[in-house]
């Protein structure tokens, strides 16, 4: 790692903006290719520094590998608020979210599956963090927004809703193998997942919402 104290602030700029670029330029590539397929030698290559350059800055490649699906996570949660503002309710902010989530799915699976495989430490890092930032807190303060709005029943045990939710669609990942017919692929299980729960919770108005979602997505297809 780097000693500020003997760089000017022009190097410690510097210094940052390559930290910033590599770690940016690796988390495309962990996503792309694979956790276990990058090499630093072929990260070294890709980004045209040295593989000394990349240690010095991050010490091994698990703290890079934390740094680079750190910043994925950010750069997934600021296209989620980007989505949200551009919808007309918090119900249809809920059905863009989910749906790129589910386009993701794949993804997100492979990744998971590979950190527990071959770096838990890093996996159990970023899950104790996930876990620290409320996300479930806030699709609550969603739900109960959806309630003021007029678009989920106020009688819903959203504590509740949400653990099998959130079982569910874990469940159907793990085991798709199992629980998935040969003709039916995983984004499309959980699209019925995600729908089926949400139109279970709503009101008339909400069905009718989730309905002309759904048509609409099916136009663009």
């Amino acid at each position: 790692m780097y000693n500020s104290g003997c760089c000017s602030r022009s190097q410690i700029h510097s210094i940052r903006c390559q930290r910033e670029t590599i770690i940016q330029l690796a988390a495309e590539m962990f996503v792309g290719q694979g956790i276990k397929a990058v090499r630093m030698d072929d990260i070294a290559r890709h980004i045209g520094v040295s593989k000394r350059t990349i240690y010095e800055q991050f010490g091994d490649k698990e703290e890079l590998l934390y740094q680079c699906l750190s910043y994925y996570v950010r750069e997934q949660d600021r296209r989620h608020a980007e989505l949200g503002a551009q919808a007309k309710n918090v119900l249809e902010a809920m059905l863009l979210v989910f749906g790129d989530v589910m386009d993701k799915a794949e993804i997100s699976h492979r990744l998971q599956s590979n950190l527990r495989r071959f770096y838990p430490k890093v996996y159990e890092r970023l899950v104790a963090e996930r876990r620290n930032r409320d996300g479930l807190e806030q699709f609550k303060i969603a739900l109960s927004r959806g309630v003021e709005e007029g678009y989920f029943q106020g009688i819903v045990n959203f504590d509740l809703a949400i653990t099998l939710l959130r079982y569910s669609v874990e469940g159907l990942i793990v085991r798709k193998d199992v629980l998935l017919s040969h003709n039916m692929s995983t984004n499309e299980a959980l699209v019925f997942l995600v729908v089926n729960f949400l139109r279970g919770i709503s009101t008339e108005k909400g069905m009718r919402l989730i309905d002309d979602f759904l048509e609409k997505q099916n136009g663009k297809k």
